[in-house]
């Protein structure tokens, strides 16, 4: 039996690396043909920023750091940017305070430098931003 076996299963294994060699059909050498997606504007992707870059990025009054951003939130609904969550306050993450700030209140200049008119005061007077409301 086992003198039978070797035979067939060495048969096998010279079989087996012609199939997988065969070259691709007609249809998968084919290019993709790609449609846009209506409502897809390539001039204002290129003016966007993703947010896992704006994440960590700091905001500034004038020439002053008060804060990083923390997080962004997007109203569902409505599929806008409704709130920047700085993180403020705190020494290297310790004792810092995440505060919601509408954001048409972050401005961006040259250089993706984020800043607003906001003091540390106020960002420190504003109410805690607390994740666990969201839904």
């Amino acid at each position: 039996m086992r003198t039978r076996f070797f035979p067939v299963f060495a048969m096998f294994l010279a079989l087996t690396p012609a199939h997988a060699q065969q070259t691709p059909s007609d249809k998968s050498t084919e290019a993709q043909v790609t449609a846009p997606i209506a409502g897809v504007d390539d001039a204002v992707l290129a003016g966007s920023a993703r947010a896992s870059k704006l994440i960590g990025s700091k905001v500034y009054k004038d020439d002053t750091s008060i804060g990083h951003i923390e997080d962004v939130l997007v109203d569902l609904e409505q599929a806008a940017t409704t709130a920047v969550i700085l993180s403020v306050g705190g020494f290297l993450g310790v004792g810092d305070k995440l505060v919601a700030v509408p954001v048409n209140l972050i401005k961006v200049g040259s250089e993706a430098k984020f800043t607003t008119d906001l003091t540390k005061e106020q960002l420190a007077s504003a109410p805690a931003f607390d994740f666990g409301k969201l839904e």
